[in-house]
């Protein structure tokens, strides 16, 4: 059982890797239980005077499940807050701090100051709850804008078809809400202050989760994250949270293998095997440092749309490691044939540090498996009944309270 007690989900600065021949390795899926500290997470971020635990709780227990995301942010959307507050928040779990707070339009047809209504459905004009990641960043009929895509069957998977994206607008800046006492309301996008957009699009773009929260009693029991946590979320909030999750085990074959250390700037490979000539050495490290600098640069794209500056620098990375490979390979093969005479004198003079490597056993078996969270396929059935909102809440959602001048 693994135990998260702190909020850090940076990426990291150090990977250790075994690389075999066989880059294809078999997968097999099992259970794995995951205990979550929520409260410790919380308390660490300032929060309290912002945003609710639980909903906080919700939005974090889904970030924690969501694979493929660029981990580190979690942005959150409160509908249950009337448009003329702030209820967009951008949260650094790295750096444990409130980055952005701010307010945040809805759609027209979800209600007028607070939204009560929501739905995926094409032409709705309604804006959509639950789990998004954030894509590619764009130039688009509202300036500077943000493409998101949907996690949730039937809650808002249909959010790129719909063109449902961040973008900014005049209808939450404050001039037009002195005027008018609530914010304007978009076809269905989330709207940021015109004066913020920009820089919260840079800060939130590329694989980002987001959580949009609204009035909407049905939604933990459809959700494809949260519905077999539905328990957790009655009667008094819970701290620790225990959640059992799907996951891939990656096989290691048997074999002899390079062990390939990593950083983030330059990669280390450490070889040993008294087995192969330095000729053939030199050549596995550098394949092992292109295969481990390729999966950086599929990791890298994963969410990324606009990747001129980055495919400049990683493709020169991999040019210059390909041509580190050719030229030691030639000053190999020229030296080899006036060494080779001595080798059998001077093994036991001169001899390179190597660390051995042995064939993998059932203890480093488990060492070498990669876990890797899958996402919870939970389809739900596109059915909703009517729902029933507290009289106070309506009321104020259509706008019967507040006073135009």
């Amino acid at each position: 059982m693994l135990l998260l007690t702190s909020n850090s989900f940076a990426e990291e600065k150090l990977v250790t890797e075994n690389v075999t021949e066989n880059i294809q390795q078999p997968v097999e899926q099992k259970k794995q239980k995951i205990v979550v500290d929520v409260k410790s997470v919380y308390d660490s971020l300032n929060i309290k005077n912002k945003i609710d635990y639980s909903i906080f709780q919700k939005a974090y227990l889904g970030y924690v499940q969501i694979s493929n995301k660029n981990p580190g942010v979690l942005i959150i959307i409160d509908y249950s807050k009337p448009s003329n507050e702030e209820r967009f928040y951008v949260l650094d779990l790295d750096k444990k701090k409130l980055v952005y707070s701010t307010r945040v339009a809805h759609s027209k047809n979800s209600g007028l100051e607070i939204p009560l209504e929501f739905s995926d459905d094409p032409n709705s004009y309604q804006s959509s709850l639950g789990f998004f990641v954030t894509l590619g960043e764009y130039n688009g009929a509202y300036g500077y804008s943000l493409r998101l895509k949907g996690l949730e069957e039937n809650i808002n998977a249909n959010a790129e078809d719909r063109a449902i994206v961040i973008h900014g607008g005049d209808i939450v800046e404050d001039e037009y809400i002195k005027k008018f006492g609530f914010a304007g309301r978009s076809l269905g996008c989330p709207v940021l202050p015109h004066s913020l957009t920009r820089e919260i699009i840079d800060f939130i773009k590329h694989g980002r989760v987001l959580f949009i929260y609204g009035n909407d009693e049905e939604y933990v029991d459809d959700s494809t994250y949260l519905s077999e946590l539905a328990p957790v979320f009655e009667g008094s909030p819970k701290n620790i949270v225990e959640i059992e999750k799907t996951i891939e085990i990656q096989k290691v074959s048997p074999t002899p293998t390079v062990t390939v250390v990593t950083t983030t700037t330059a990669p280390i490979t450490i070889v040993t095997d008294n087995k192969k000539d330095n000729n053939n050495r030199e050549t596995v490290i550098a394949e092992a440092n292109i295969t481990k600098i390729f999966e950086i640069i599929k990791q890298e794209y994963k969410y990324t749309n606009n990747v001129d500056n980055s495919k400049i620098a990683y493709t020169k990375l991999l040019k210059d490691v390909i041509q580190e490979k050719l030229n030691k390979t030639t000053e190999i093969k020229e030296t080899t044939e006036n060494k080779k005479i001595n080798d059998e004198n001077m093994d036991n003079k001169e001899k390179a540090v190597e660390q051995t490597i042995t064939d993998n056993t059932p203890e480093t078996k488990k060492e070498d498996e990669t876990v890797v969270i899958q996402q919870n396929e939970n389809v739900q059935e596109d059915k909703k009944e009517e729902r029933k909102y507290p009289e106070e809440v309506t009321k104020k959602s259509l706008g019967l309270e507040n006073k135009l001048k």
